[in-house]
């Protein structure tokens, strides 16, 4: 199931819902941002784990973006995670990239790297 169609499923059951809220609640701004940062954390938390790392800056993201600019930006990134695989870039069931350098790091002087004393200076040995 792509994004769109998720958000668009999920789009019909919260105006649904919304169909049995009374006059007063839809006339409360306190009530309606509230209900928008739920239906967000539900969104989000029902994706799938391609979007872990959007999902959760998004969610520690303060204050909360709307679900539209949420959902544009989730649409970017299934464009990219697409592209990638098709490419042969990320596999298709793990996307996720971890960059580990392939030998350790020299110091100034080009010297190899040696693990030194707590006290000493790895630059002067």
């Amino acid at each position: 199931m792509s994004i769109q169609e998720f958000y668009s499923a999920m789009k019909n059951l919260w105006d649904q819902l919304a169909l049995t809220e009374s006059a007063e609640l839809k006339a409360c701004g306190a009530y309606i941002k509230c209900r928008e940062q739920q239906r967000l954390v539900q969104f989000l938390t029902a994706l799938r784990s391609d979007f872990e790392g959007l999902r959760g800056s998004i969610l520690y993201s303060s204050p909360l973006p709307s679900v539209n600019y949420v959902v544009s930006e989730l649409l970017a990134e299934e464009i990219c995670l697409q592209s990638y695989s098709e490419k042969g870039i990320l596999s298709a069931s793990n996307p996720s990239v971890l960059a580990v350098p392939s030998k350790p790091f020299s110091n100034y002087q080009n010297k190899p790297y040696t693990r030194v004393g707590f006290d000493e200076c790895s630059f002067c040995k």
